[in-house]
């Protein structure tokens, strides 16, 4: 409640994911009643596994849309998931605006493009948004693209050239690469990360960071417990995040648009 309160009148969404389903958090309702009281739009991230009939209504009534980690992969030509499936099809039968999260890596990236060439996502999708795979976490440098890899011009293409029947969309850590190999999209359309700038990460302990991929790095984050949102955002931390600058875009024709690429040093730039 204390994390709506302080965003009111400042924030236009907040987005619920993270660690775990939001949905099977016992005080969902509460916290998406909540939101909308301080006019503020939920929405959320599920992996839809055991979703029920309602935590579909909930998410029906109170969010503005939700997306579905895609889980399932292609088996001897079957989907090797049915549980992701079925989420997706219960969420867009009970009319939620219902997207895709698909992470693009070196193993994934092939089965992207084969699905593009498809349409091989459930009917109905409002929109596949490809994030691409961080090596943070539980994630491996191994499996990260580099710019060198032949295949992300034909996935970019076939995302940003064919027409679908459903919105296709990137994280912002594509932004490199769209303005490399995505020349057909209008400059409008792309726009730099956004961590620190128009959004934050915030943990189950009140800590903000400027990007939910910087959890590891203390370093850059900040504890509600301590200071206001307004004086967390405002902040020297924050600040220097925002400000840092790379050597190698110092000449780039493409720094105002893509604003130097990711800030966390993790290695995830394809210009």
């Amino acid at each position: 409640m204390a994390i709506v309160k302080q965003a009111a009148g400042k924030t236009f969404q907040i987005a619920l994911g993270g660690a775990g389903d939001p949905n099977k958090h016992p005080q969902i309702e509460d916290i998406l009643k909540s939101c909308r009281a301080y006019r503020i739009i939920p929405n959320m991230t599920t992996s839809g596994f055991l979703i029920t009939d309602n935590e579909v209504g909930l998410i029906k009534q109170y969010c503005g849309a939700v997306a579905v980690s895609w889980y399932s992969r292609f088996m001897d030509g079957k989907e090797s998931n049915q549980e992701t499936i079925d989420a997706v099809e219960r969420l867009v039968k009970s009319g939620c605006t219902t997207n895709i999260h698909y992470v693009v890596s070196k193993d994934t990236i092939n089965e992207a493009i084969t699905r593009l060439e498809m349409d091989s996502f459930p009917k109905g999708v409002n929109a596949v948004i490809f994030i691409l795979y961080k090596p943070v976490g539980n994630g491996i440098i191994e499996k990260v693209l580099k710019n060198t890899d032949s295949r992300i011009e034909r996935f970019i293409s076939l995302a940003t050239k064919v027409k679908h029947p459903y919105r296709v969309g990137f994280d912002t850590c594509f932004t490199p690469a769209l303005l490399r190999w995505g020349d057909t999209v209008p400059a409008v359309r792309i726009d730099a990360c956004e961590a620190a700038t128009f959004s934050m990460y915030i943990d189950s302990q009140m800590n903000c960071y400027p990007c939910s991929f910087g959890i590891w790095d203390k370093s850059i984050s900040e504890s509600m417990n301590s200071k206001t949102l307004r004086e967390i955002w405002q902040g020297d931390k924050f600040v220097a995040f925002r400000e840092q600058r790379k050597e190698k875009c110092s000449s780039c024709r493409q720094t105002e648009l893509c604003r130097g690429g990711c800030r966390l040093g993790i290695d995830i730039d394809m210009c």
